[in-house]
């Protein structure tokens, strides 16, 4: 809190919308400034050249006027310069040689020319115009026009014409008024129409200011005005991307911990599941233990027959009770071996629902990988959005050192916003890491799940084999108990049928010996069976952590 509050004081201290606002009104004056002095400037020297060359037109008709008036000795001439006065407003002097003879201007008859006026137009009979001319006190605009005699092309006077230069002036004062106030109106509009336009890009950088710290603290459910988001510049792109950005991480984010639930609930379920084939397969073993015990008393019980197989007709009643003997235990081993038969369907049964669970473990663990990949593509987005601002903050840094003393508060607002990218950008940098160890993770989950797939395997082949043995070891029990009853049945024919008995001790002895082998090979399954479980379980368990792990990292974002 203290930090957004420093924050929040700085953007008021240093508000973009103060110095944006500063450096268009200092700009549009100083624009308006240099323009409207170039304007004066243009407009008085234009005026005054323009006066110039109209005094020294005014100046050769007026000698055209004089030169006519020469000739005609009848035209009146004595208020000629007045009336051509009143009626343009310009002063006229007619000279004889160099002295003013008649002059619209008082006081000034009966006086010379200059020195200047007299090389210039008597002896080099050449017109003279000059500027500031002092007459009565007052600054004029002059010209001298020479006045030649027709016949001997001699000079016998000159023609003068004078302008105040006050009025001049003073019609220039006029339109410089009119400029300046046309100037400043125009430079009030443009300032008016400019300050608007920064204040609608001040709020729209506002909007997208607030959005990005709302994200940076976890909460991803932003709001932009639709007014901000239709912008057709960049600042509208910005927006829409942004707020494009925030759906689709939500989006991620919702289904990451979806799939993190499933993987807690499937390695629960995946290590009850393996602690039921471990019991399963210890009562399968000792069972098989049983069976084991049994055959190898029943190939001790045939070797005895081998042994005394010559003197069977001396121990017929011996043979009796022991073909009794054998009925009674071939009873037992078939009881025996349905219940091995009956425990080993059901652990074959258990193993195809541990085989289906790891299944939808990898299916689940894909999802997470394809989520966390997601994830990575949407922080790369924002490690660019901040690479993109960086170097916006950089630009602007540059043309707020080339604005000099004026751009030192926006300098500072550049640096701020170049502040926030970085650490936008070492936000998305964590976040990556963060992402990579995931993914790290669960590819280290999928390789165990499909080692525990392999192993599930094996033990499905091995089981199946078990229940072949345990099939034919039912058989052959079924066939001693078969022959057994035939002993009873044809125990008067021993003596005949001795050479037979011999015959089928020898096989019930090799079938006894295969059977006791069998029942050691399946007891060792059983046991790598149970060490397969042990491991299965443990793998459940860590991919329970690792599911919590995830939940824990997806509760920083709401």
């Amino acid at each position: 809190m203290a930090t957004e509050s420093n924050m929040d004081s700085k953007s008021r201290k240093m508000s973009i919308k103060i110095i944006l606002t500063g450096i268009v009104l200092f700009s549009l004056l100083m624009i308006g400034g240099v323009i409207t002095l170039i304007s004066v400037i243009n407009l008085r020297n234009g005026m005054e050249e323009e006066v110039a060359q109209g005094v020294m037109a005014t100046c050769q008709t007026y000698a055209m006027v004089l030169q006519y008036t020469n000739q005609n000795e009848d035209a009146s001439v004595d208020t000629l310069e007045t009336d051509m006065h009143s009626k343009t407003g310009y002063d006229y002097t007619y000279f004889e040689g160099d002295t003013r003879v008649r002059s619209s201007i008082e006081g000034v008859i009966g006086t010379k020319a200059g020195d200047a006026v007299i090389d210039a137009v008597l002896n080099k009979k050449q017109s003279y115009q000059a500027q500031d001319v002092i007459i009565n006190g007052e600054k004029y605009y002059v010209a001298y026009e020479p006045l030649l005699d027709p016949a001997t092309k001699e000079i016998y006077g000159m023609a003068f014409v004078g302008l105040k230069k006050i009025k001049i002036s003073t019609y220039i004062s006029d339109r410089i008024k009119t400029i300046l106030t046309f100037a400043i109106i125009l430079i009030f509009i443009f300032t008016g129409a400019t300050i608007i336009y920064v204040l609608k890009i001040v709020q729209a950088l506002d909007e997208n200011v607030k959005a990005v710290r709302q994200m940076a603290t976890g909460d991803l459910d932003i709001e932009l005005s639709e007014k901000v988001k239709s912008r057709s510049d960049e600042l509208g792109e910005m927006s829409s991307a942004l707020f494009d950005m925030a759906a689709k991480v939500r989006s991620v984010i919702g289904n990451a911990r979806n799939s993190s639930t499933q993987v807690d609930d499937s390695a629960e379920y995946l290590y009850e599941t393996a602690k039921t084939i471990s019991t399963t397969a210890d009562n399968v073993a000792a069972a098989v233990t049983h069976v084991a015990t049994g055959a190898s008393s029943q190939a001790e019980s045939l070797q005895e027959a081998v042994e005394n197989v010559n003197n069977i007709n001396e121990a017929i009643n011996l043979i009796i009770a022991n073909t009794d003997e054998m009925r009674t235990t071939a009873d037992l081993m078939q009881d025996n071996s349905k219940a091995s038969q009956d425990k080993l369907a059901e652990l074959r049964e258990s193993t195809i629902e541990s085989n289906e669970a790891i299944d939808c473990i990898v299916e689940l663990i894909g999802n997470t990988n394809t989520a966390v990949t997601t994830i990575s593509e949407a922080v790369a987005i924002i490690d660019s959005i901040a690479a993109q601002t960086n170097l916006l903050s950089l630009n602007a840094s540059i043309e707020a050192a080339r604005a000099g003393e004026a751009g030192k508060g926006f300098a500072v607002v550049a640096d701020e916003i170049r502040l926030l990218a970085d650490q936008s950008a070492d936000a998305a940098k964590n976040i990556q890491e963060a992402m990579k160890g995931l993914a790290s993770d669960s590819n280290k989950t999928m390789e165990e799940a499909g080692s525990v797939q392999e192993k599930i395997g094996k033990q499905r082949s091995t089981i199946r084999e078990t229940i072949n043995q345990v099939d034919m070891l039912i058989e052959d029990i079924n066939k001693s108990i078969a022959i057994t009853k035939e002993i009873v049945t044809n125990v008067d024919k021993t003596g005949h049928a001795s050479t037979a008995i011999a015959e089928t001790i020898s096989n019930l002895s090799a079938i006894s010996e295969e059977n006791a082998a069998s029942s050691e090979e399946t007891q060792t399954s059983m046991q790598e069976l149970s060490y397969t479980m042990e491991a299965l379980s443990d793998k459940a368990n860590s991919l329970n952590d690792i599911a919590k792990v995830l939940d824990e990292e997806m509760a920083f974002f709401k």
